[in-house]
């Protein structure tokens, strides 16, 4: 497995977040298209120079795009509102950003305003991964559906999108936090459809532990990752810099040293 962190889990905004990284020796990061209040920061051809800048100095890797605008704008919002608008122009915009940038994952997340909770959200969600997928076509970059689904759920998902180029972005936290779900068991029968994977850990709370201190069950989801020779990204996604989990020191920067550290020996 290939270690690196989500963006927004370093206590750095910017490009130059990936000086951290290259301090840790970690070679790969997951950065977010931005906000649609702020223009989608990432579309701007300035913003991408000094991304790859920075990249290229710390031989970092862009290992996918997220657009978490899409956890205020959902894509299970109706078609024809200004909220829906908002997300098609989000989406295109990001896989523009993933072309443009040779970042191989465009990861559109489904939870906040997005969560799907009825069958009409379910059915608007696989509309907007059709079409997500569509604008990929003849190029090499990947649509990512990150969930709350279960595991029945998200095969009847791909089955309706029916596109190749969909994958799912697994988390080991999230479907336990909200759904209480078997995140171990999760990974052995979804394994099929992952593409990277989100690593971090609470106790009844979002981001709450260091990995493995939570009550996630980690360890056990690792380890089937494991057994079924995953090479791919594992991202740090843990909010060193917010509470609860800052609660445990004085330094974000030192906690997520201790997170680089466990996954290091659970890996290993």
């Amino acid at each position: 497995m290939k270690i690196g962190v989500c963006h927004w889990s370093i206590p750095l905004e910017g490009p130059a977040a990936m000086d951290i990284l290259g301090d840790l020796n970690l070679k790969g990061i997951q950065i977010d298209l931005g906000s649609y209040e702020r223009g989608f920061q990432l579309s701007w051809p300035s913003v991408q120079e000094k991304y790859k800048e920075y990249a290229k100095k710390n031989d970092i890797t862009f290992t996918s795009l997220a657009v978490r605008e899409l956890d205020l704008h959902g894509m299970t919002r109706v078609d024809g509102t200004k909220e829906k608008d908002i997300v098609i122009e989000a989406i295109l915009k990001a896989i523009a950003v993933a072309k443009q940038m040779d970042i191989p994952v465009v990861m559109l997340p489904s939870f906040l305003d997005g969560e799907i909770k009825t069958e009409e959200d379910f059915q608007r969600v696989v509309k907007c991964l059709k079409f997500a997928c569509d604008k990929c076509e003849g190029s090499e970059v990947i649509i990512a559906t990150e969930n709350l689904l279960s595991i029945e759920e998200n095969k009847r998902l791909f089955k309706e999108v029916d596109r190749q180029n969909l994958k799912l972005y697994f988390d080991t936290q999230n479907y336990y936090l909200n759904k209480k779900y078997n995140t171990a068991e999760m990974v052995k029968e979804l394994y099929p459809y992952i593409c990277e994977v989100h690593v971090k850990d609470g106790n009844n709370a979002l981001s709450g532990a260091l990995l493995g201190q939570g009550d996630t069950n980690f360890f056990e989801t690792i380890k089937v990752l494991i057994e079924k020779n995953y090479t791919g990204w594992v991202h740090l996604e843990n909010y060193y810099d917010q509470k609860p989990l800052s609660n445990l020191g004085e330094d974000p920067l030192a906690l997520l040293k201790q997170d680089v550290e466990i996954l290091k020996s659970t890996i290993s």
